[in-house]
């Protein structure tokens, strides 16, 4: 396994580079989008800048554990060569980092997913793996 593309995250799931895009929908309208730049069986993390945050967190200061900002995300998999699946997840924020002016992280985690989004998103992760 190279250990340069994954790493091992504290929920003890693999994280995997991503290079998809996902939309962050409210009322089922696309308020944003943003590219996801890890992915695992419990959650994803976003790349953004300060207008993307700001508008998935208008009006938030911070994070608290027991009253997390939630999301509705959509984005889509491979699953084999030439046929890709949408997924639509609803997803807790668990952080946010600053790394620069105008460049963020945002950690998510799964609350649920819609139909057979899991199993869809393990199938990703596996062929991720494989391909090393």
């Amino acid at each position: 396994m190279d250990t340069g593309s994954t790493k091992k995250n504290l929920r003890h799931y693999t994280r995997i580079r991503a290079q998809l895009e996902a939309n962050v929908l409210k009322n089922d309208e696309t308020l944003v989008t943003v590219n996801i730049a890890n992915l695992s069986r419990a959650g994803m993390m976003f790349a953004c800048d300060n207008a993307a945050l700001n508008a998935m967190m208008p009006n938030t200061t911070a994070i608290i554990p027991r009253k997390p900002v939630q999301l509705t995300v959509q984005f889509t998999v491979p699953v084999v060569a030439t046929q890709t699946v949408m997924i639509k997840a609803l997803c807790n924020i668990v952080y946010t980092r600053r790394l620069s002016r105008d460049s963020f992280q945002v950690g998510l985690e799964f609350d649920s997913v819609e139909n057979n989004g899991y199993s869809y998103i393990e199938q990703y992760i596996d062929a991720q793996q494989q391909a090393g």
